[in-house]
């Protein structure tokens, strides 16, 4: 015959169908976070172009830009190529960022540029290394940067690369 549950059977059925609940609501909430965070954070868009700047930057053209643009250059550049996860190629370029002028750099936008066989660029990706990943780069000091570049068509054949310094910050 049906026995009903016990005061303890309840109690412990009310238990579980609590935590299943505050897992569910944890995961919605990492969820929506992660959402919120992707959208903020700055890709390129398909011109390359970053579709969120960030602000106080001096960029090609102007005369601030100009003067200083000579004292900041990212040597030693190599790249490898790889393809991710789902089996797109991407290009990782590095490089050495040095400010070897008087001022604090407390931005940097640069872009890396991938060309094909043809001297045609075929994929690119604007970078803010500063702030991003260090809050300054003062006189006469280095950083390693890193730009993963993964628009890469799956049929360019690749032929060079470069990373440019578009924007400047300063402190």
């Amino acid at each position: 015959m049906f026995t009903p549950p016990s005061d303890v059977e309840r109690e412990e059925r009310r238990r579980q169908w609590q935590v299943l609940l505050i897992t569910a609501i944890g995961f919605a909430v990492i969820g929506g976070l992660i959402l919120y965070w992707s959208a903020r954070r700055p890709t390129s868009g398909p011109a390359g172009t970053a579709s969120a700047r960030l602000t106080g930057f001096v960029s090609a053209g102007s005369p601030e830009f100009e003067a200083y643009r000579r004292f900041v250059t990212v040597e030693n550049q190599e790249a490898t190529q790889a393809q991710n996860l789902i089996g797109q190629k991407q290009v990782v370029v590095y490089g050495l960022l040095t400010n070897r002028g008087s001022r604090t750099l407390t931005g940097v936008q640069v872009r890396a540029i991938v060309y094909d066989m043809e001297n045609r660029p075929v994929a690119e990706r604007t970078a803010f290394p500063i702030p991003r990943r260090r809050p300054s780069l003062g006189p006469n000091e280095s950083m390693v940067i890193q730009v993963n570049v993964d628009n890469v068509p799956p049929k360019a054949e690749l032929a060079r690369f470069e990373i440019v310094v578009e924007g400047l910050r300063f402190q």
